[in-house]
């Protein structure tokens, strides 16, 4: 039985990876180089120092070791700076309505605490059981351990949460701990979405899921 709804922040509460995108691009280009969107939000999931390796050498620029954790922060700084935060629609009302029906909610996101707060509002942020950021784990998606330590912070087996979902590799760090993976279709073409459970248009339709109707 589902007792728990875990979602991703970024992709699908807000609307910000463009931004997150853009804030990289702005990086790399200060150095000579450029990144691909595409690649950013295929990797959306990983902490920032997982994901900068793999831009470091897609773009060619060279990013000495001992700079890796201020070019990050410079980009994080960015990110605040330039970004315009939304919703998607209804997101917090299916938030509150799973609330009512019985179901402990959490927030599992790469993002860093800062981002979080920079995203979500004091209240928005109540309206959660759980948040936990990248700044709390060792291994970020498409590792398990987001998720299951989600679920013990929450008080709930692995099998009775079920994770919503916009990335391939947060489908996969879902999959991997043993959860049940709805994917929402907000950044990514369905194709790279296949892995997941099951695939909606958006995160609206959450409330028409059968399972999710009710907890007894």
């Amino acid at each position: 039985m589902i007792r728990g709804v875990l979602f991703d922040m970024d992709g699908v509460i807000a609307d910000t990876l463009h931004y997150h995108y853009l804030a990289w691009q702005h990086m790399f280009e200060k150095h000579g180089g450029s990144i691909s969107k595409e690649t950013v939000l295929l990797h959306e999931g990983r902490k920032s120092s997982e994901i900068l390796p793999i831009l470091i050498q897609e773009s060619g620029v060279r990013i000495p070791e001992g700079m890796q954790n201020q070019f990050i922060e410079d980009k994080r700084t960015f990110y605040r700076k330039i970004a315009r935060i939304s919703h998607y629609p209804k997101s917090f009302e299916v938030v509150k309505t799973l609330k009512r029906r019985g179901f402990k909610v959490g927030l599992v996101t790469a993002s860093a605490l800062k981002n979080m707060q920079y995203v979500l509002s004091p209240e928005q942020q109540a309206l959660f059981d759980l948040i936990l950021t990248g700044d709390e784990i060792d291994r970020s998606k498409p590792d398990p351990e987001p998720y299951l330590t989600a679920a013990k912070r929450l008080g709930l087996r692995p099998v009775e949460c079920i994770v919503i979902e916009n990335a391939p590799l947060g489908i996969e760090a879902a999959k991997a701990a043993g959860m049940y993976c709805i994917a929402i279709e907000t950044t990514l073409a369905p194709g790279h979405l296949h892995s997941a459970d099951d695939t909606l248009k958006n995160i609206e339709e959450l409330i028409h899921v059968p399972f999710l109707s009710a907890h007894y």
